[in-house]
């Protein structure tokens, strides 16, 4: 979630008012709002675990006040796959709390309807829940924010949540090179009110335990968190990127053999790689546990670097991994080659590029990894010699012993893909991922849903795409109704956009969901006066609106902040 930019957070989303069709195939799949912030109401955990009423102002104003959502997470739970949670980045709590925080949602009917919440802790919470977190020590110390979420279930009907706490730093600090960053990581679990109602399971919040915690000087800032748990033994692993202001970032394992009430401290799994982020863990049905990220063989800071996937296994429950290797190599397609410079996103000044575009950043380029009988599959995006972008799948025979030649999973002639998902089931591979095939404007040069001028439009899909085979072949389909613009400003002071780093895809048996970031609700509006790029929000003074800061009142009304996450069943 952490981004410098984005942490301005007075920004509203920059509507793209041009619409562009994407494929002429519709939708098969219903598509389900799960964060509804309009005319609604956000519950606590205390509600609704069933131990209480309680409810603040941060709660209510989560229910109305239509702002961000996105960075989703999706787990279904395998004792009852109607039952499934979901969680994200919620800027809802910016306008009460000061920041963003972590929305947990749950469904169970399937994701046809949701409850919404919050991680208890955030500002403003004094429920028992959120009183006795470690997480409100940390907001108290300045830590308002909290995101990157990641969930997991273990076999009796307890959710493990991930994900990371902390404060935008300071302009004149001495953490993360630049700035002082106040945070952790931290695991929550919530279990069945009931352990013989498996319609109650993931219902209740427990806890949360911190597992590890920013260092100031030049230090280290905990970030790109990823969770996995064993159900069988009902162990539970997890792991994240430890980015350090010199030196070699880190990839730090820790795990859990009592369900979640403590964790072993931090071991260090990326032994001579450097550029190491985004860690994701697959657990065998075996107790094998596997885990890649994206890493290189250069320097500290990527220079003279080799990328690709990195990869590591344990056969004792994460007591001890391999020597990490990199499985296979591969270009990874990020934003930086549309900007013009060494920009990660693009938008208006002082945020504006070279290039004259405006994007998001899209370049947590690592792989994906799930397991499929004693197959390990990953998939990653890839930069190909045109510039174009394309999800590429690769399978590891044996355990990962070996490695396929990586393949498209759905080539296109035109059109970029990113943030891709994998997660097998039954012996079906499920994919998911970005697809911006449908752009009339379409150039290898150019940014998703840009056109010659830099002007935005709606050309982003969701795409899905399942293998029965192993990966050999992939049968696909659209998922989202219709086309999005991801390049509404919605951040930074309304300058930038913000579209999160990755959306998921979740399968138990037959039952396979999927959640994406979606600004098909976002309201948007000209700028005929300015740059008028199609990327502009409704309320923004920039269009003629007077809402001048996100804390107030003002952008309830315009919808101009309106992004949010959305899911779809799946039917094989």
């Amino acid at each position: 979630m952490r981004s410098i930019r984005i942490l301005g957070l007075l920004g509203v989303a920059a509507a793209a008012l041009s619409s562009v069709g994407g494929y002429a195939q519709t939708a098969q799949h219903p598509n389900i709002r799960v964060t509804v912030d309009q005319n609604s109401a956000y519950v606590s955990a205390d509600a609704m675990g069933g131990t209480g009423t309680y409810s603040d102002g941060v709660l209510t104003r989560c229910g109305i006040d239509r702002r961000m959502q996105n960075e989703p997470t999706i787990a279904l739970d395998p004792r009852n796959a109607a039952v499934r949670t979901s969680g994200s980045n919620d800027y809802c709590t910016v306008p009460t709390a000061g920041d963003a925080w972590a929305g947990f949602y749950r469904s169970s009917d399937s994701g046809t309807t949701w409850v919404d919440s919050l991680l208890p802790g955030y500002a403003g919470d004094t429920s028992s829940q959120g009183t006795s977190s470690p997480i409100s020590a940390m907001v108290a110390g300045g830590a308002h924010a909290a995101g990157d979420p990641v969930q997991a279930w273990d076999g009796a009907g307890n959710l493990f949540y991930m994900g990371n706490n902390f404060n935008r730093g300071l302009a004149d600090g001495n953490s993360f090179r630049t700035k002082d960053n106040t945070g952790d990581v931290w695991v929550a679990t919530y279990a069945p009110i009931s352990a013989a109602d498996n319609t109650t399971d993931g219902q209740k919040y427990i806890r949360t335990v911190i597992l590890a915690q920013n260092t100031f000087g030049n230090g280290s800032f905990n970030d790109k968190t990823g969770i996995g748990a064993d159900q069988n033994n009902g162990n539970v692993y997890a792991s994240w990127s430890d980015f350090h202001g010199s030196g070699c970032n880190q990839i730090l394992f820790s795990r859990s053999t009592d369900h979640g009430a403590t964790f072993s401290a931090p071991m260090k799994i990326s032994t001579g790689l450097c550029s190491n982020q985004g860690p994701n863990i697959a657990v065998a049905a075996d107790g094998t546990v596997y885990e890649a990220w994206q890493g290189g063989t250069g320097g500290a800071f990527g220079q003279n670097s080799t990328n690709g996937a990195a990869f590591v296994k344990s056969t004792d429950g994460g007591q001890t991994f391999t020597k990490p290797v990199l499985a296979v190599l591969y270009t990874p397609f990020a934003s930086t080659q549309f900007s013009g410079s060494s920009a990660r996103d693009c938008g208006d000044v002082p945020f504006n590029c070279p290039s004259g575009q405006t994007f998001p950043r899209f370049d947590l380029a690592g792989p994906t990894i799930t397991t499929n009988g004693t197959d390990v599959d990953m998939a990653f995006q890839v930069k190909l010699a045109s510039g174009q972008g394309q999800i590429q799948f690769t399978r590891g025979s044996t355990g990962g012993s070996s490695w396929s030649t990586p393949t498209a999973i759905e080539a296109q002639a035109t059109g970029h893909q990113f943030f891709p998902w994998i997660n097998a089931s039954t012996g079906r591979i499920n994919a998911v991922y970005y697809d911006s095939s449908g752009d009339p404007n379409y150039s290898p040069l150019r940014a998703p849903c840009n056109s010659a001028t830099g002007a935005g439009s709606k050309c982003l899909n969701v795409r899905y795409s399942e293998s029965s085979d192993g990966g050999t072949t992939w049968t696909h389909t659209q998922l989202t109704d219709g086309p999005m613009n991801p390049n509404y400003e919605q951040f930074g002071g309304r300058l930038i956009p913000f579209f999160g780093d990755y959306i998921m895809v979740s399968a138990v048996g037959n039952a396979i969901g999927a959640v994406w970031t979606d600004t098909r609700n976002v309201v948007g509006a000209l700028d005929p006066t300015g740059d008028n790029d199609g990327d502009d929000v409704a309320g923004d003074p920039e269009t003629g609106g007077t809402c001048k800061v996100s804390t107030s009142t003002c952008f309830d009304g315009t919808g101009g902040l309106d992004q949010n996450i959305y899911t779809a069943n799946i039917a094989p």
